[in-house]
């Protein structure tokens, strides 16, 4: 036997993926004999297969309960020891991890508060009862009240374009978790898709303001924009001036500028049936495109390359880009 403290890296990677196989249930009667030569072998190997062990039980349990945020904390454990060099094992284990967090539908939560739910493969046009019209994305969700004269709608999840109606000067209010949108007649996008609120004017002008601050707040017109939430600690402005870029979604593209690959995955998750992750410090380069919402996987292999990446379809329901 080999005398030192730990573990090296190639017993971790043999480790990992000997646990992926163990936890999949695929482990024949040969493999088990395998694993047992292997395990009593050499006190690293016992080592590392307890530590494979422990990051999994700080995952596993928060994963049944379909917590995205508590999952995350055990990938960015499991990748802290598991380096890009060793992707092929750290592939193999973080997506038998994340099958637990994907077994069960997360939207689940959010689709029973809402009214009208879009699919995941067409833009939905709704007809709202004060004869406005909404234009829903993929996978979105909206909640809405049109009682007593109110004219409220709850943006849940997702991203849709309002064509509000002009009724008597009575506004009519948008609500995300991050922002509150009020406007009396115009056109104008909203996204909420990646932990933030943006919100973008065609024709008229709009009021957005936190939920804290329900009186101040910024007032957009045509050709402007504002993000709201996570990561943004002040409302500005933005001139953006054409905004046909921002509705490109309702094309079947997502037009894009500098924005983090782990955003744009974000977004195009949207548009499929499947799931795409990114791993490691690419979700964090930024990238510019337009990418077609009708053919997630082959954009998926278009962002990896143009931001030098690599595609892995470790299931047939979850792809990985690293």
């Amino acid at each position: 036997m080999q005398d030192h403290n730990g573990p090296n890296e190639q017993q971790k990677d043999q480790a990992a993926l000997w646990h992926a196989k163990r936890a999949g249930g695929s482990m024949s009667a040969a493999d088990e004999i395998a694993f047992d030569a292997w395990l009593n072998s050499d006190r690293g190997n016992r080592l590392a297969f307890d530590q494979m062990r422990v990051l999994w039980a700080q995952v596993e349990a928060p994963a049944r309960r379909a917590s995205k945020a508590q999952a995350k904390v055990g990938l960015l454990k499991f990748l802290a020891i598991f380096t890009p060099k060793r992707t092929v094992a750290a592939l193999a284990c973080a997506a038998t991890i994340a099958l637990g967090v994907f077994v069960i539908n997360p939207d689940i939560v959010v689709n029973a508060r809402a009214d009208i739910v879009s699919d995941n493969a067409t833009v939905t046009d709704v007809k709202l009862p004060d004869g406005s019209v909404v234009r829903l994305a993929a996978n979105s969700a909206l909640a809405t009240d049109f009682a007593s004269g109110h004219r409220v709608v709850k943006l849940l999840r997702g991203q849709a374009f309002f064509d509000v109606t002009h009724r008597h000067g009575d506004s009519f209010d948008v609500h995300t978790k991050d922002a509150n949108i009020r406007v009396v007649g115009t056109r104008f996008n909203v996204d909420y898709l990646s932990g933030s609120t943006i919100v973008a004017v065609q024709e008229g002008a709009v009021r957005v303001s936190s939920p804290a601050q329900m009186n101040d707040g910024v007032l957009l017109g045509p050709g402007q924009q504002v993000a709201i939430g996570n990561g943004f600690k002040k409302l500005e402005a933005t001139d953006i001036g054409d905004v046909t870029p921002v509705l490109s979604w309702m094309q079947g593209r997502l037009s894009v500028r500098n924005v983090r690959v782990d955003d744009l995955i974000t977004r195009l998750n949207n548009f499929s049936e499947s799931r795409v992750m990114v791993l490691g410090d690419v979700a964090n380069r930024t990238i510019s495109g337009s990418f077609p919402t009708t053919d997630v996987s082959g954009s998926v292999e278009t962002v990896a390359a143009a931001v030098d990446g690599t595609v892995v379809h470790t299931l047939p329901w979850l792809t990985v880009i690293y």
